[in-house]
This record gives C-alpha cells, sequence and structure tokens, in this order.
C-alpha cells in the first residue's frame, strides 16, 4: 500500500479559527482534543468486514455455511473469524483522501489522531500499521462489537476531556452525541440535518473522488 498524500483544501462548516503561526484549530477546538476517525466508509471506501468475506469467499465458497455459524455467537465473533481468513489485498483499498489529509495536518499540530473502528482489531492494526500518523487503534475484539453506543460508551471513558469523531452513518450520531466536534464524511442530507439539531461545532467532507466518476 503506498503512503498516502495530501489531498486538497477541505469544506468546513463552520471554518478554522486561526492557530499560532498562520494554522488553523480544527473546528475552533483545542489540539488537546483527540481527532477519532471510524473506519468502514470515513477512513476507507468499503466495509473491512465485506473485504474480508470476499477475499475467502473467492477460495472457498462453504464459507457462507461456516459464517451462518460464527454469526450465532454474535457479530463481533463472526468479525473475529474472518478477520482470522481473509487475504485483504491492503494495496488496493481505498482512503478517502481529505480525510488523510486532515488527519495528518492534525498531527503535524501536535494533536492525536485516533481510529475507534467496529471492524476486527486484527483487520484494524493491519491497516493502522500502513498509516504512521495514527497514534492509538480502538476496534471490535471478538466478543465486544464497538459500533454505536459500545463506542460511545468507550470513547467518553478513555477521553473525559472531550473528543473530535469523524464518522459517516446514522449509527454514528449516538457517538456524535458525546463529541465536542463532529465530522461528517460524505453524509446523506438527512443525516446532516440530524447532525445540526446537536448543535455542536461540525465539519462535512464530501466523498469528492465518488462525485468526480459519478
Amino acid at each position: 500500500m503506498t503512503e498516502p498524500r495530501l489531498a486538497g483544501d477541505l469544506l468546513a462548516e463552520p471554518q478554522d479559527t486561526p492557530r499560532a503561526g498562520g494554522m488553523s484549530t480544527l473546528l475552533g477546538l483545542p489540539t488537546s482534543l483527540p481527532l477519532v476517525l471510524d473506519l468502514d466508509g470515513t477512513l476507507i471506501r468499503g466495509d473491512l468486514l465485506h473485504l474480508s468475506f470476499f477475499s475467502i469467499l473467492r477460495r472457498n465458497p462453504l464459507i457462507v455455511l461456516a459464517c451462518a455459524i460464527w454469526l450465532t455467537r454474535g457479530r463481533a465473533a463472526l468479525k473475529r473469524q474472518l478477520a482470522l481468513r481473509q487475504r485483504i489485498d491492503w494495496s488496493r483499498l481505498e482512503l478517502h483522501q481529505d480525510i488523510v489529509a486532515l488527519a495528518e495536518r492534525e498531527k503535524a499540530a501536535g494533536r492525536r489522531v485516533v481510529l475507534a473502528t467496529a471492524a476486527d482489531a486484527l483487520l484494524a492494526n493491519q491497516l493502522a500499521s500502513l498509516l504512521p500518523w495514527l497514534d492509538d487503534v480502538l476496534a471490535s475484539d471478538g466478543k465486544h462489537n464497538l459500533k454505536g453506543a459500545n463506542k460511545a460508551g468507550l470513547l467518553v471513558k478513555r477521553f473525559p476531556g472531550g473528543f473530535i469523531y469523524a464518522g459517516d452513518c446514522t449509527s454514528d450520531l449516538l457517538v456524535w452525541a458525546h463529541a465536542a466536534g463532529i465530522i461528517t464524511v460524505n453524509a446523506r442530507e438527512a443525516l446532516r440535518a440530524a447532525v445540526a439539531a446537536l448543535g455542536k461545532p461540525t465539519l462535512h467532507l464530501p466523498d469528492r473522488a465518488a462525485a468526480a466518476k459519478s
């Protein structure tokens, strides 16, 4: 996987405020607050659960039957079993370059950057090893599915002073409700309206690569 590069200007609502030295402060919030990134649909295009499943399916069609059994133990258990068997080609994974640019900028400014994902930790850590600007990884562990309320509870416990959270779907509303700042990625109008109702500093990032293909 090639190292991600900066990608263009960001579209911000509201505008970032100046830092010393001419840089801007993300959402006007201090760099003591970490930037927490969701993975599926936010940092990457696609879903690691689906990618891991299809990377196995090509070699073993009977994996469908095994998945049905693993799912009876919970979604986190299913993710762990697929993660143990996957053969994802990480060099083909597409990153949202605006998120990469933002994360690299904030890391350079002294802000911690954390990956918090419902994907299995085995996969999340493999990806994180390719992204030197990530400081920490929080992920599903085979028993607990780190999504929605579970993710919100862990982040509040881990970062009691607050955090900025980047996500892309309705389940992230449970996390944004506890965040000091909000970043949406390629959010639909209904989700943006729900985010606006939270009344918090917000940055909306479109998926410009997808728009260019349409």
